[in-house]
């Protein structure tokens, strides 16, 4: 193979990364070995043109796509379907474990449930929306806060604890519900009417799971520049969930929803992008949506089968496979929840994400200020006298 061959090492210091990070770059598909190794101490070898060219990658607008790498303990998402909390297999974790449980483990501090504080809250304007009614909450927990503006880790996990049941419980109070017991009963007392199942209780537990954290998404990032800035956690969890409400974020799932009847009335989708199907990162199906879809089977078989006839039909169409929107979409239909029930999961279970991001970008310089190319019009010259 032509061109100058470079160290494992070597390859990192021009990346700027950690040579365990270069090898996530290769386990991801981003970077390939090339040649055999000088010596057992070197590792592998990578061509110098292919890594100077992942650097320059990393500077510019690609596909119409801003790219960033940076370096992360808390997930890892794999293209072939897999997606770890902290070494922890989320479809396996979110299963058995309680949200809370899966907070503390994607915050890195010990696992439990006993330090999840109530918080005061007024009682909030019915006409709020759920993400109005998340960001009401955060801001809420914010002001009964003395320590708010600390920026120490066990803060941050505090500050987060304290915004997440303030969220699900002014969710439930908005439904006339109490807001009572563990976060997935609060959250389903804001979506039920009636008397919910155990079984969609837990079902609703596994959901947020799932999506406590999902690396370097939209919001994410949105918190990690918060967090970089030295905002506190409260302004960094309102930074994340200001850039989780769009349509092409969390709140898909609800196109997904309305995709997923249309589909199951007999109605074919438009031509362009269907809401539900593809991702950036996976190459097959996404991991949280196969826990999500077979949690379906168990609660209505009919609606389980007009997903996988739906699923199919669009794989041999369009070749995509189901992402979270259409699980969180066959699961709010399954389980006869609203149609926001997904950006609703999504705006409570992200909040824990986005606090272990802030916790991990202390210590770092302000590092997001990327360049722009300007397009705008040039200087214009100044007319002088006749």
């Amino acid at each position: 193979m032509d061109g100058e061959l470079i160290t494992t090492a070597q390859a990192a210091d021009l990346l700027g990364v950690r040579i365990a990070t270069v090898y996530s770059y290769v386990s991801r598909g981003l970077l390939r070995p090339a040649g055999s190794r000088r010596s057992r101490h070197e590792g592998s070898m990578f061509l110098r043109d292919e890594v100077a060219a992942m650097v320059d990658a990393r500077r510019r607008v690609r596909r119409g796509r801003f790219e960033l790498t940076i370096d992360t303990a808390v997930t890892s998402v794999e293209p072939s379907g897999v997606l770890l909390y902290r070494g922890h297999d989320v479809a396996e974790l979110a299963t058995l474990e309680s949200f809370e449980t899966v907070a503390e483990i994607v915050w890195g501090g010990p696992a439990g449930e006993d330090d999840w504080p109530e918080c005061a809250l007024p009682e909030p304007n019915e006409r709020l929306g759920t993400r109005d009614i998340v960001l009401w909450a955060i801001s809420q927990a914010a002001m009964s806060d003395s320590d708010r503006e600390s920026l120490s880790p066990n803060h941050f996990r505090v500050a987060g604890r304290r915004s997440i049941v303030a969220a699900a419980t002014a969710l439930a109070q908005r439904n006339g519900a109490s807001g009572e017991g563990r976060v997935a009963r609060r959250v389903l007392a804001g979506l039920a009417t009636g008397t919910p199942s155990t079984s969609v209780e837990r079902a609703l537990e596994v959901a947020l799971g799932l999506l406590a954290d999902h690396e370097l998404a939209t919001s994410t990032l949105a918190a990690r520049a918060a967090a970089s800035t030295g905002a506190d956690p409260y302004a960094v969890m309102t930074a994340g969930v200001a850039a989780l409400g769009g349509v092409r974020h969390g709140g898909a799932s609800g196109a997904a929803y309305d995709v997923l009847r249309a589909a199951m009335d007999g109605q074919r989708p438009t031509d362009g992008p269907v809401a539900g199907f593809g991702h950036t990162v996976y190459t097959d199906t996404d991991p949280r949506a196969a826990v999500l879809l077979d949690l379906v089977a168990g609660f209505d078989d009919e609606i389980a089968a007009a997903t996988d006839a739906f699923a199919l039909q669009m794989r041999r169409q369009t070749g995509l496979a189901p992402n979270v929107d259409l699980g969180l979409a066959a699961l709010s239909l399954a389980c006869r929840l609203p149609r926001h029930t997904g950006e609703t999961v999504f705006s409570i279970a992200r909040l824990a994400g986005f606090v272990a991001h802030g916790i991990e970008e202390q210590g770092h310089p302000l590092r997001f200020r990327p360049r722009a190319t300007y397009t705008g019009e040039l200087p214009r010259p100044t007319s002088g006298p006749e």
